[in-house]
């Protein structure tokens, strides 16, 4: 049986959409000048490739292995699978270039708010269902996927979203995962790297967590 501390990449993720796509929909009202415009373009376009990549891989791998294990659990697991439906009309209203940003602001307001509640019913539902039938090989073949759908050159980028989205317990166990070289190069390299470009983003700094600071 696996603890809460395997499901922390998972709830990890999930603490990054809760947080981005809300401040994404307040610096999308109004940017600076071009090169903001196209800063904010590129960070919402990696947000949704990574919430349909988090979602594709809930309803053809996780949600399927969960009620193979759980029948009793198919009805609502089905509810959350049409919850992503939901979403994909305000995720492709997001995504048009062809609207200016301060339109799709609205959109993005609203799948904030939509996505905070689908992630807490998520996590209501599903959590205790992975943590009774999941095995480590699981997480371990999640973990692979995931780092497949990141792509290598991004690896520094989203490291940088996710530190910047979650409190200290959730990226301790987080990261206690990650192999040495990469903690290193986090708090080398990765973490200031992504310090100046939220700075960009938004126009405030941020730091980590004093635990992870040291």
């Amino acid at each position: 049986m696996i603890t809460q501390e395997h499901l922390a990449g998972f709830l990890l993720m999930h603490a990054g959409f809760r947080a981005e796509f809300g401040r994404l929909a307040e610096a999308c009202r109004g940017p600076r000048d071009g090169e903001h415009e196209e800063l904010l373009e590129e960070q919402l376009a990696l947000l949704l490739e990574m919430l349909h990549a988090h979602h594709t891989h809930e309803d053809t791998t996780l949600w399927p292995k969960l009620v193979a294990h759980a029948p009793e659990a198919e009805d609502a697991l089905a509810e959350l699978e049409s919850e992503h439906a939901v979403l994909d009309p305000l995720v492709t209203a997001a995504a048009d270039r062809a609207v200016p940003l301060p339109e799709r602001a609205p959109a993005l307001r609203r799948l904030h708010e939509l996505l905070n509640e689908h992630l807490d019913h998520e996590e209501r539902t599903a959590v205790p269902l992975m943590l009774r039938h999941l095995t480590l090989d699981d997480i371990e073949a999640d973990r692979r996927q995931a780092t497949a759908d990141f792509g290598r050159r991004r690896i520094p980028v989203i490291f940088g979203w996710l530190a910047s989205s979650a409190d200290s317990a959730l990226l301790t166990a987080a990261f206690a995962d990650l192999p040495v070289v990469a903690r290193l190069m986090f708090r080398l390299f990765w973490w200031p790297a992504y310090q100046r470009r939220f700075a960009r983003l938004y126009g405030a700094s941020i730091s980590l967590p004093a635990p992870l600071e040291s």
